[in-house]
Parts: C-alpha cells; sequence; structure tokens
C-alpha cells in the first residue's frame, strides 16, 4: 500500500495529456521519468513530474515494469492509449469518469482514495473524523508505519482533487482546473468532508457499463443484483456516490439502449442484472468511436 505520492500536487487538467505525449513521443521514451533533465522538456517543475508520475500509474494512464536490464520502465495502457488517440485533452465525461473509478479502485497505488470510496463509511464529517478513520484503516491494513502527516496530505489532496474547479463558471483551459472536479463527488466545503451524490443525467453510461464488464470479468460473474451494485467495493453505488433509485434509473437506461445488452429482471423484490460476456476494453473502444462521431458531426 502507498501513501503520500502525489507530492502534495493534485492532479492538474493538461499533465496527463503531457505524459502521454512523452511516453508516446519523447526521444526518452519508457524512461521519461527517469531523465535528469525530463522536467524541462516537460515544462514541469521537478517535484510536479513526480506527482505526475504517480497520477498516471494511479489513473491506469501507463504502467510501470522491468526492462532487460532490470531498470523500471512505463508503458501506454490500452485505456491510457483510447484517451491519447480519443480524447487527450480530458473533454469527454467518459474519461473522467474513468480516470476517477481508476484511481478509487487503486488500492495499492492510491491507497487512500481506495479507501474513502469503497471502504469509508463517512457521508459527511468533520476532516478531524475522516482521518482518525483512514489512520485506523492503515493501521489494521498495512505492514508499514504512515505519518499522520502523510495521511493528512492524502486527504487535503483528495478534497482538491474533487473541487478545484468544480464551479460551473470555471474556465475549463485554466489550468489549475483538476480534471475529476466535474464529477461533483465532493462537496466543496473545508469544514466537512462531505461526499456527493451527482445528477445522473451528468452520469456517463458507457462509462458505467465499462465497470460493470470488468467488474464481471475480474469475479467470473454474469449476473449482478441491485444491493450488490449499490454496496460492492469497485461498483457504482460505493465509487459514484449513487442512491438505489439513482442506479435503478440508470439500468433502466441501459436496458432501453441499444448499445448495451444488459438484461434487467425483477423477481419477488429481487433486482438482478444478466450481463453477456464482452471484452470490456473492446467495448471501450466502440464507446470512444461513438462519442467522437457525435462529435464530429455537431462540429
Amino acid at each position: 500500500m502507498r501513501f503520500g505520492q502525489h507530492q502534495s500536487f493534485y492532479l492538474r487538467m493538461n499533465w496527463l495529456s503531457k505524459a502521454m505525449k512523452m511516453i508516446n513521443e519523447d526521444i526518452e521514451k519508457d524512461r521519461f521519468f527517469y531523465d535528469e533533465f525530463g522536467f524541462e522538456r516537460i515544462g514541469l517543475g521537478r517535484n510536479m513530474v513526480k506527482s505526475l508520475k504517480f497520477w498516471t500509474l494511479a489513473t491506469n494512464i501507463l504502467t510501470e515494469s522491468k526492462n532487460d536490464d532490470q531498470k523500471p520502465i512505463h508503458r501506454i495502457t490500452a485505456f491510457g492509449q483510447m484517451v491519447y488517440e480519443y480524447d487527450r485533452f480530458i473533454r469527454l465525461s467518459l474519461t473522467s469518469s474513468l480516470l476517477h473509478y481508476f484511481l478509487a479502485s487503486e488500492k495499492q497505488q492510491a491507497s487512500s482514495w481506495y479507501w474513502f470510496f469503497n471502504e469509508s463509511t463517512h457521508r459527511s464529517a468533520t476532516f478531524e473524523e475522516v482521518f482518525e478513520s483512514l489512520k485506523l484503516w492503515v493501521q489494521s491494513k498495512s505492514k508499514k508505519q504512515v505519518s499522520d502527516n502523510t495521511l493528512k496530505r492524502d486527504l487535503e489532496c483528495l478534497r482538491q482533487l474533487y473541487t478545484i474547479g468544480s464551479n460551473h463558471t470555471s474556465d475549463p483551459e485554466e489550468v489549475v482546473i483538476s480534471p475529476l472536479s466535474s464529477l461533483r463527488l465532493l462537496h466543496e466545503n473545508r469544514d466537512v468532508f462531505a461526499k456527493k451524490t451527482p445528477n445522473i443525467n451528468e452520469l456517463d453510461l458507457d462509462s458505467l457499463y465499462f465497470i460493470l464488464l470488468k467488474y464481471c470479468k475480474s469475479n467470473q460473474v454474469q449476473s449482478l443484483t441491485l444491493e450488490e451494485i449499490q454496496y460492492k467495493p469497485l461498483l457504482w453505488g460505493k465509487i459514484f456516490n449513487l442512491t438505489s433509485n439513482q442506479i435503478l434509473a440508470v439500468l433502466e437506461q441501459i436496458q432501453t439502449s441499444k448499445f448495451y445488452h444488459a438484461t434487467f429482471i425483477r423477481t419477488n423484490q429481487i433486482y438482478n442484472l444478466n450481463i453477456p460476456e464482452e471484452d470490456p476494453y473492446s467495448f471501450l473502444e466502440k464507446a470512444y468511436q461513438r462519442k467522437v462521431a457525435l462529435h464530429d458531426a455537431r462540429i
């Protein structure tokens, strides 16, 4: 489990675009983050580049491995390649929703984020209450001791990531805006940590269906109950703070859409969603192509 890897910098709107460009086009490519002068070519400070490395890994844009010389290298993921090709500047809610999903799913890489969205029982609490709960969870799960200051920096960074730029009047071109603030999953209040239930009309259905496909593939299941979708880690209720009524409404939309093959069945007050096997990333590629084609048709 890892904590405090962000160097106290929350993810900025244009950072992932810079990272993907470097990994795809720079002369150093897979060793870019270990180049002494890489920060000059990417146009960020040294510590910001260290922070960016964390964010690219935590949001599943890049993956880390070893080369033949046992040196760490970075490669762009299947998801990262789609973002680079179709939505490099994060204009689509599909992209921001999945960046959040991957971040909140990273129990090892972004442990505080995983805890907050999947394990924390607080809907609204003071900063200190949330900190104490996180501290207890870390003590029960981590073999290494983590300082109070590190955990507090994680929580403050988490707050900034979901609130800076959340105001509707914010300029989307402003470089300090976070690409996850548009999801509006956290109330902008310095006195309390309060999870916010988003407007389901603003949620991206393709991202929600991708999450179902990925969950089913990982757990080798093809059916989920409403209760599971609401309360199980890594599913909608936890990841997006959705209520049962919101989940029901989304399931109805999915059932009536030609783009999804799931079947929603109600039997004796038990709600089941049957999900035919489908490769999540093949579905996601088609979703991006569909959205880009729709965008181009509107221009």
